[in-house]
């Protein structure tokens, strides 16, 4: 356990070194701080005002900027180190592969919430302290729990790309197909192919569920919408079909299950490849 927690620390140092995550921990902050700055929060779209309106924002934007720089960075993880040799380096003390890999990715799940979550926080602070709005705290608990869900499933498709790639222009190149894939079949695109093709409803619907990135947003908006008249007919069936309690419980439980699967198949792979 304390090798495990070394490693874990190890990769939050080298994280925290990199380039990458400062660029990460600025777009987000500014966003937050522009969303404040701008006066978003005075105007009504969609009948969302207030903090609320500035969530919203928030949540569209990390839906598309999370899972990109999650793949991006993560995916070259161990490559990377497999490529310039430093995993070599490292095996070379007493650490096992499964404390190597179980670390980086636990070292990184951390760095990836950390800038997520201070913006997060700093906004919620600034509409209680500064503008004094009534904070509803069951419903940012319950929104940050889904952004855990959404960050453990596209770390471990980062780290399964990461352990099946030989090279990091390959892992990166493979990181961005996997995030364009999953943005071009949320809500639009898989109601553009219903109508199109006059795709099964069921098919159509499990094809939402089935998206990561759609059932986090479906989810998400639920906590502010709960008729989910915002965001279109495929969320609004599902809702009917799962209810609000369903649909939030399946958007942890789904998303989660699928990271960790992917982040062991990756470790197996990992294992029995040629790591060295």
């Amino acid at each position: 356990m304390k090798k495990f927690i070394k490693m874990v620390f190890f990769e939050l140092k080298d994280s925290f070194r990199a380039r990458w995550f400062y660029i990460y921990f600025v777009i987000f902050f500014g966003m937050m701080v522009g969303f404040l700055w701008s006066g978003v929060t005075a105007s009504e779209v969609l009948g969302f005002t207030g903090l609320t309106r500035v969530l919203v924002a928030y949540i569209e934007i990390t839906v598309i900027i999370l899972p990109l720089f999650i793949l991006i960075s993560a995916s070259r993880s161990v490559v990377a180190e497999k490529e310039f040799f430093i995993l070599e380096y490292i095996l070379s003390f007493p650490v096992s592969i499964g404390q190597y890999y179980w670390g980086k990715f636990v070292g990184k799940f951390i760095t990836i919430l950390i800038p997520v979550y201070l913006a997060f926080l700093a906004s919620v602070l600034w509409g209680g302290v500064v503008k004094h709005f009534v904070i509803p705290w069951n419903i940012y608990f319950i929104y940050a729990t889904l952004l855990i869900s959404l960050s453990i499933s596209f770390l471990g498709l980062a780290f399964l790309i990461s352990s099946l790639s030989q090279k990091q222009d390959t892992a990166i190149f493979m990181g961005f197909f996997v995030w364009l894939f999953f943005v071009l079949f949320i809500d639009v695109g898989i109601l553009g192919l219903f109508l199109k093709f006059g795709i099964d409803i069921n098919i159509v619907l499990a094809m939402a569920l089935a998206n990561p990135l759609d059932l986090f947003r479906i989810a998400a908006f639920s906590l502010f919408d709960p008729k989910l008249a915002a965001i279109g007919p495929i969320a609004w069936t599902l809702l009917g079909k799962l209810g609000n309690n369903g649909l939030l419980a399946l958007a942890f439980i789904y998303p989660s299950l699928v990271g960790i699967i992917m982040g062991v198949v990756g470790y197996v792979y990992f294992k029995h490849g040629d790591y060295i």
